[in-house]
């Protein structure tokens, strides 16, 4: 466990070692999910792995979908 700062903006800060380990890379996308009175962060997707003709079209149509849905759905495998 690690005391983390959150700005202003409320970005936060993940420790690089911790990054590193879960392969999220600078500029990427992580899933947030809150339950109760936690918040809890994935990687959307490991270092390597490019998705962005699918991320675009998922910005450009609005599409907004769950956690669960997008592994259900298997969006990102």
């Amino acid at each position: 466990m690690t005391i983390g700062h959150v700005t202003q903006t409320g970005n936060i800060s993940i420790p690089k070692e911790w990054r590193d380990e879960l392969g999220i890379a600078p500029n990427t996308g992580v899933l947030l999910e809150k339950k109760a009175d936690r918040i809890i962060i994935q990687p959307l997707r490991k270092k390597g792995e490019t998705f962005s003709s699918i991320d675009d079209e998922i910005r450009r149509k609005k599409i907004k979908f769950t956690r669960d849905e997008a592994i259900k759905d298997d969006l990102y495998s």
